[in-house]
């Protein structure tokens, strides 16, 4: 039970978001704790002990569908692992400099092996071996901010602020080409062609979420395809 808790008390969204690693790694080691106390106490109760293993085959099945998903997002023959480089903004990058402490933020370039369909409102988990034994294998979700297509193939841009831990040895290796891994696009997609106006809340580094919008909303209008007349972020 004190194991449960512990996994409890970092879960809590403003603990998560502030201590992330700690998050996960607290996570594992606990979750782990606690299989081992019900494996140990359910040891003379047979009819419970076999719904115990029906969970632990049906995570296993699980775990090994995600992994074999995540390799046919990374592994492709005849193309490179993908990369990251990530570089400060500069004062010509934005406009207003008073949304957001530019010496914080880094535009991360990540161009993947296996092009997808990139959709507003979409963000990855990104994992970089060479920044850490605590942080390389841990993906770190980012929403991207725009994308664009070349010779390449497809490359995503995400908007990072530097703060601790991945974040801040990322800084530490700006303007490097990294190995990196990507987890397969997750997110909601919010349709506003139906909306006359549209109010866009961001504080800081949130605008990264609203910038595909804004730009999908944009074109859509320019093409008479949207009913949208206002945009307004606050």
């Amino acid at each position: 039970s004190s194991a449960l808790g512990f996994i409890l008390l970092p879960s809590v969204r403003l603990v998560r978001r502030a201590l992330y690693e700690w998050f996960l790694n607290f996570h594992l080691l606990f979750s782990i704790v606690v299989l081992i106390a019900i494996w140990r106490h359910l040891s003379s109760k047979k009819s419970v002990e076999l719904l115990f293993r029906i969970g632990i085959g049906l995570w296993t099945i699980a775990t090994a569908v995600y992994w074999i998903f995540f390799a046919f997002r990374n592994l492709v023959f005849g193309r490179p692992f993908a990369t990251a480089v990530a570089r400060r903004l500069s004062n010509r990058d934005l406009e207003d400099h008073s949304l957001v402490d530019l010496s914080t933020i880094l535009q991360v370039d990540v161009t993947v092996p296996r092009p997808w369909h990139v959709k507003a409102g979409q963000f990855v988990f990104l994992s970089i071996p060479k920044l850490g034994i605590f942080t390389r294998l841990r993906g770190h979700p980012f929403m991207i901010s725009w994308w664009e297509r070349d010779q390449k193939g497809l490359t995503i841009t995400l908007l990072v602020k530097s703060r601790a831990g991945f974040t801040a040895e990322l800084d530490r290796h700006r303007n490097q080409c990294l190995r990196a891994f990507i987890d397969r696009p997750f997110g909601v997609r919010h349709d506003f062609r139906e909306c006359g106006t549209v109010i866009m809340i961001a504080t800081g580094i949130g605008i990264a979420g609203h910038i595909p919008y804004i730009k999908e909303l944009v074109s859509r209008y320019n093409n008479c395809e949207v009913k949208t007349r206002r945009i307004r972020l606050a």
